[in-house]
């Protein structure tokens, strides 16, 4: 299943941040929200947004997310992003896609104690999907690059995929105040 909106992804990431209260600048939100794509592409196959990863000087961007965190500068992000017109926040109901709960949860255990940097310069590997774009002068990162990309898993110690549809989900639905 592929998502229209990011943000809506980048809010599931969010929440686990500040439940775990960690700090997430906007720049390792966009590399880890890189990680989460790459790896549910891997196992589904399938791209997990509409929109495609830029190839941007600091690492792979999705330019909404960019755009609605792009106030935070270099600074911890604070809020969800908003959703509609009320000023409701919305997360992705993780129980109706468990590939998409793994991919998260591996990602986000792989990466929620490492600096931007870190995260960036892992993106900026030799062969990466982001060096690959680079090195051909394209402004998007070609989606099938993005999905078999490894140059980052070694480094994160990612474990292998593994479905497991009991577990509880940790966003549903409404993710505002």
């Amino acid at each position: 299943m592929s998502y229209s909106d990011p943000t809506v992804i980048s809010n599931n990431i969010l929440r686990r941040a500040f439940n775990d209260e960690i700090a997430i600048s906007p720049l390792k939100l966009q590399k880890i929200m890189y990680f989460v794509a790459s790896e549910y592409a891997k196992v589904t196959e399938e791209q997990l947004f509409e929109e495609r990863f830029e190839a941007w000087r600091y690492g792979p961007v999705l330019r909404s997310v960019y755009r609605e965190f792009q106030p935070f500068g270099g600074y911890p992000i604070t809020k969800y992003a908003t959703q509609d017109a009320l000023g409701n926040s919305f997360g992705v109901n993780e129980s109706t896609n468990p590939e998409l709960r793994v991919a998260l949860d591996k990602v986000w255990a792989a990466t929620r104690d490492l600096g931007a940097i870190k995260l960036y310069k892992l993106t900026h590997a030799e062969n990466s999907a982001w060096d690959r774009a680079r090195k051909n002068e394209q402004r998007f990162i070609d989606p099938n690059d993005v999905t078999i990309d490894d140059t980052y898993q070694n480094e994160l110690m990612l474990p292998p995929y593994t479905a497991s549809p009991e577990s509880p989900s940790r966003v549903n639905g409404d993710v505002g105040e």
